[in-house]
């Protein structure tokens, strides 16, 4: 009996070993296959056209070739194009752009319809540099379309504004919503790209706390970054107080906790 028992435990265990084998194998076919599609597509052929940003005075061309669209702000959409400032698409955030979060903009849709995909709104970030060669984030939030004979995604804008003022750390967050007439809209998805971040402190902030777990002084710092010694120490108290701690030592100990540095 037993080794009737163990050999029926072994045949089971072989059987769902071999299920288990066939889940992965279609699963990697699947990201196979979607993987395929998406070495095919343009990531920048999401935009249409020109971006504006209506009450910033600003556009943004992302598209190659975009002054060949009826829609260009440089075939004269705008009426008053020429007090219009042109934005530049950040390098490094084209870089993740085109390789983080259009593949997972694209692994979501992938299963959806078109009439399903109206009732899903995209919203995403990235940062742009100004003609001062100052350097802003900047939202996007709109829903997408298929256009006949096309197989790509279009982005239909409805929002397109500087956020500086409100984000002012390099991630880009990508979040979709979807509809529905009993509770509106809801978050279905959220995902951070650009590695791990504290939304506590500004961007010379964290600068400063990161020379601050290499060793340097108030002195070193102020020198390094070209701020007055005073600056430096506001700056660091700021932090603390931010985060209710005493020191220092406290301060980095708790950024390393969370992962912040």
């Amino acid at each position: 009996m037993k080794n009737e028992n163990t050999s029926t435990s072994f045949s089971r265990l072989n059987h769902d070993e071999s299920i288990q084998n066939q889940a992965r194998y279609k699963a990697s076919q699947y990201e196979k296959a979607i993987d395929e599609k998406i070495s095919g597509q343009n990531p920048l052929l999401l935009f249409e056209c020109c971006l504006i940003d209506h009450s910033g005075k600003q556009f943004a061309c992302i598209r190659e070739h975009c002054s060949d669209e009826k829609g260009c702000i440089k075939k004269g959409k705008l009426d008053d194009n020429l007090a219009f400032h042109e934005l530049t698409f950040h390098s490094e955030d084209r870089i993740l752009w085109c390789n983080e979060l259009y593949p997972d903009i694209l692994r979501f849709i992938e299963s959806l319809s078109n009439s399903e995909l109206s009732s899903f709104k995209f919203i995403f970030n990235h940062r742009y540099i100004h003609k001062d060669e100052s350097v802003s984030q900047f939202m996007h939030e709109g829903t997408l379309y298929f256009s006949e004979n096309n197989n790509s995604p279009h982005l239909k804008l409805n929002v397109f504004a500087e956020i500086g003022d409100f984000k002012t750390d390099e991630t880009m967050i990508l979040t979709i919503f979807t509809y529905t007439a009993d509770l509106g809209y809801r978050k279905v998805f959220r995902k951070v790209y650009g590695g791990k971040y504290c939304s506590k402190f500004s961007q010379r902030e964290m600068e400063i706390i990161r020379l601050c777990h290499k060793g340097y002084s108030s002195k070193m710092i102020a020198e390094k970054l070209n701020l007055s010694i005073h600056t430096v120490k506001n700056h660091k108290r700021n932090c603390m107080e931010k985060t209710f701690t005493h020191n220092i030592t406290e301060l980095i100990h708790l950024c390393l906790h969370n992962g912040w540095l």
